[in-house]
């Protein structure tokens, strides 16, 4: 039989044991926001479809999915988009954002139909103010722009929620832009 004291130290260890799994758990579902900044459960919409034709008018509509000067010419050429976009060492980019249409939403923005859309625009994302003030002040994502950011996303729009270093190799910045405009496409008639 235990003693009263052998049985109060059994009730505390199993308290702090519980209390150490609660900590655990809450610093796991934390470390998303406080190392990417993401934001994973969110319903807003930040555009609705009148002010989104409202920030489009007056800009010339150009087809960037159209442009074939960004598809690769070989499977090679394929294999290195995608291991740019989806490995650690290249863009980073898969473990946040989701590309095509019915991919899960993820800790960031998808990038489905990216090119052609103004910056901080999208469905389940609360973005941060600096890129709502660039979505005032008429950001729109294009190749150029896109690789503009992914060279350096704090520089290039200061207090974005982007917290992942820019990627300095401009090779591996096309393969990048390359395989968006491939995976990312809107699938004609939406």
């Amino acid at each position: 039989m235990f003693s009263l004291d052998m049985r109060k130290y059994v009730n505390n260890a199993r308290g702090m044991h519980w209390l150490f799994i609660v900590l655990i758990i809450g610093i796991a579902f934390y470390l998303p926001f406080l190392i990417f900044g993401a934001f994973p459960y969110n319903t807003k919409t930040n555009t609705n479809p009148v002010e989104m034709e409202k920030l489009l008018d007056g800009i010339e509509a150009v087809d960037f999915y159209a442009m074939n000067q960004y598809l690769p010419k070989s499977s090679e050429e394929i294999q290195k988009e995608i291991d740019a976009f989806e490995t650690w060492e290249g863009g980073k980019c898969r473990f946040c954002h989701a590309v095509k249409k019915d991919d899960r939403d993820r800790m960031a923005p998808t990038l489905y139909g990216i090119f052609g859309r103004p910056a901080g625009v999208g469905n389940n994302y609360t973005y941060s103010d600096a890129l709502i003030n660039m979505k005032g002040n008429g950001l729109i994502w294009t190749p150029e722009t896109l690789d503009a950011f992914i060279l350096n996303p704090s520089n290039y729009i200061p207090g974005n929620r982007m917290r992942v270093e820019g990627i300095e190799d401009p090779e591996i910045r096309k393969l990048i832009v390359n395989y968006l405009m491939r995976e990312s496409k809107p699938i004609k008639g939406e």
